[in-house]
């Protein structure tokens, strides 16, 4: 089903609010850079557009607030509660809006479980975590906020932990193209 533009408006500026919280520079941004990677892995893989680039708008938004200057380390320790915080607050967010409950149940599972790389049990769950993976390396898209030491960890991180979880082949194709420009974004 197709995200109504007016809907997809509303629920744009609630999640504004929440993301204009967490990491400075990067959480709007990146964000944004999910909804355009989920509606490229629609068109090719399939899912509702509905449901899942709902969950793009809302997928990091329990993100605790850092302050402009965190580094790798402090990044990790913010992620530790985000989805979890994120579905209790897209909860809230969707009674609001337009959405059935079976829509509000199936969005809130996957913000809650988008972290969680190591039990991908559907197709929403997939493309989910790779519309966020790819725009966590889309930087041409989104401009790292890291200084060069920090982003080499984390694109190390990335490679060790999210990259391997890539199982569709418009994903993995994805990948392979920003991965390329990650990397040599530093030279």
């Amino acid at each position: 089903m197709k995200l109504d533009e007016q809907l997809e408006e509303r629920l744009k500026s609630e999640a504004i609010k929440y993301l204009e919280q967490g990491k400075p520079d990067w959480d709007i941004p990146h964000t944004l850079a999910t909804v355009h990677w989920m509606r490229q892995l629609i068109e090719k893989e399939g899912g509702d557009e509905r449901t899942l680039v709902t969950t793009m708008y809302l997928h990091d938004v329990g993100y605790p607030e850092l302050k402009k200057g965190y580094d790798f380390d402090d990044l990790m320790k913010s992620k530790k509660h985000h989805a979890q915080n994120g579905a209790e607050i897209a909860e809230e967010i969707l009674t609001n809006l337009e959405y059935s409950p079976t829509e509000v149940k199936t969005i809130i599972k996957l913000v809650g479980d988008h972290y969680n790389k190591e039990n991908i049990n559907t197709h929403d769950l997939q493309l989910v975590i790779e519309a966020d993976g790819l725009a966590k390396i889309d930087w041409e898209r989104v401009t790292p906020n890291f200084d060069k030491e920090n982003c080499l960890k984390y694109l190390d991180y990335f490679k060790g932990r999210t990259a391997p979880q890539f199982r569709t082949n418009t994903g993995k194709r994805s990948l392979k193209e920003l991965l390329q420009k990650a990397e040599n974004y530093w030279k």
